[in-house]
């Protein structure tokens, strides 16, 4: 019934959507409330439902004048790693099709904060964009942030998906994930998570792994994926949310075992590998992703502009192949599709969150 009053009071239009989803719904039902209601209420940033469409002559006009000079893509990542070369070869490909540079600019630093402000307070005609990832969702339910992802951004494109897949010792017996889960409930001290970042999704599906079980399952920080991974390997840790490029040779060889991926379908870079849904695990839906935002006010051409290239970029074949081999998926997305896509992810991060407060290191 308290979802009934919620439902009717959204309606009304007294009640704040991800608040009382994070407050009473589960991941799944709060994930499903705010998709479905997404149509229903504009996205706050860049009021994407509620700005009118531009005229023809309006987009003619706004891609004659832009852009008007290079553009700088800011990259809260270190150079050197998978998040950089994504971005790189983003950039490279879109100056061609822009006919001006695009500058990486990295900005490592304050888990992804430094370079989410120096966007949020960028002029707005387009210039500067900011390649982040789904853990800026995170983020502002774990500290503050000097800025508000729906209110200071407008979402262009999501680029890349990087599904989470369940993985276990390949010496356990289970090969579904419901075998799993019955076999971590009755025994809980005897199985343990790893994760290599805190506040990452792969740290949050953890926490929601074992709700319900408090200090009963130990989850495992280490310094990095590759850590966990070799954790696993050692026989320290049983289980872990990971990457396919972080564990694919592990797999081949039998030292670990996949039960399944994270996601609405199947992964294309596994696709005998069931979702955790098909397998009988609600809640694990979101993706970790990889997707570019421009500051609030952006003028609309402009933006769709920015998706269109971008679509294109990454529906090239050999950006394509790069980014398979890198174990991402690439994504074929709109402007629309990410904003419903950051208000859904958002109020599920957000309800694991309230129901499991991340824990440090045991």
């Amino acid at each position: 019934m308290s979802e009934v009053r919620i439902s009717l009071r959204l309606w009304r239009g007294i009640a704040k959507l991800p608040i009382l989803a994070a407050r009473w719904l589960s991941p799944a039902a709060a994930v499903a409330l705010c998709t479905a209601t997404a149509l229903a209420q504009p996205p706050a940033f860049a009021q994407l439902a509620s700005i009118p469409s531009p005229t023809r002559a309006d987009v003619a006009s706004r891609q004659m004048t832009y852009p008007a000079r290079p553009l700088r893509l800011i990259v809260p990542f270190p150079a050197g790693g998978v998040a950089d070369a994504v971005a790189r070869l983003l950039a490279e490909r879109l100056a061609v099709r822009l006919g001006v540079s695009v500058e990486v600019d990295n900005r490592p630093g304050a888990a992804g904060t430094m370079a989410g402000d120096l966007v949020a307070k960028a002029s707005s005609d387009g210039h500067t964009l900011l390649f982040h990832q789904a853990n800026m969702l995170i983020q502002p339910g774990l500290e503050p942030v000097p800025y508000d992802v729906m209110r200071d951004f407008t979402p262009v494109v999501r680029v890349a998906a990087t599904p989470l897949f369940l993985v276990i010792d390949g010496h356990l017996p289970m090969t579904t994930p419901q075998q799993w889960v019955t076999a971590v409930r009755s025994n809980p001290a005897s199985y343990s998570y790893g994760y290599g970042q805190p506040g990452s999704p792969a740290h949050l599906y953890a926490e929601y792994a074992v709700r319900g079980l408090p200090n009963s399952v130990p989850l495992v920080m280490a310094k990095g994926e590759s850590a966990v991974v070799q954790e696993m390997l050692a026989g320290r840790i049983s289980a872990c949310f990971c990457s396919w490029s972080a564990v694919q040779s592990h797999v081949r060889s039998g030292a670990l075992k996949i039960l399944g991926v994270t996601g609405p379908v199947r992964s294309p870079l596994t696709p005998q590998v069931p979702t955790l849904q098909e397998g009988g695990l609600d809640g694990y839906a979101a993706l970790s992703w990889y997707g570019v935002m421009a500051p609030a006010k952006t003028p609309r051409a402009i933006v769709a502009r920015l998706a269109n290239e971008l679509d294109n970029v990454t529906n090239e074949r050999e950006v394509r192949a790069q980014l398979l081999a890198a174990g991402l998926t690439p994504v074929r997305d709109s402007p629309e599709a990410f904003a419903t896509a950051i208000r859904a992810e958002s109020v599920q991060w957000q309800v694991i969150l309230r129901q499991a407060p991340p824990r440090g290191e045991p």
